[in-house]
């Protein structure tokens, strides 16, 4: 009996020593240069007519560092360019948030295929990017 009552005693010790180890090693560590996310994007239409205006629905939420703009640029032969840009003067980091853009497909594009991207910007110049595409029809 006495040799199972040591035993356990062991086994409860090494839990013990093995949990204090632990605690000590994990390190602490500061986010720095956070990324913020754009976790949903929808556009009225992925299938417009020329003239058309497209509302494109972003999600965003950046929880360890302040946003500070959203922006709404096309993609084309590889450039991009800034459509509209959104600014955000205050932000809260628990919170997600949906902002919407007005798009009016251009004329002379019906049969393309146009590139939208939303790139999320935090307060230390990291980004995120997120695309959509819209095809134009004849």
């Amino acid at each position: 009996m006495k040799k199972i009552l040591n035993t356990i005693a062991i086994f409860l010790l090494m839990g013990f020593a093995s949990s204090c180890i632990l605690e000590d090693v994990e390190p602490e560590y500061e986010v720095v240069g956070a990324v913020g996310t754009i976790s949903a994007l929808t556009a009225s239409s992925t299938n417009p007519q020329e003239g058309q205006n497209v509302t494109f629905s972003v999600t965003i939420y950046s929880e360890h560092e302040n946003a500070t703009e959203l922006r709404m640029n096309r993609i084309a032969s590889g450039n991009s360019t800034n459509i509209n840009t959104k600014s955000f003067a205050t932000w809260n980091k628990q919170d997600s948030y949906v902002e919407t853009f007005q798009y009016e497909v251009p004329t002379a594009t019906a049969g393309t295929a146009i590139t939208i991207q939303f790139e999320l910007i935090t307060e230390s110049g990291f980004s995120v990017t997120r695309n959509i595409v819209i095809n134009v029809q004849s």
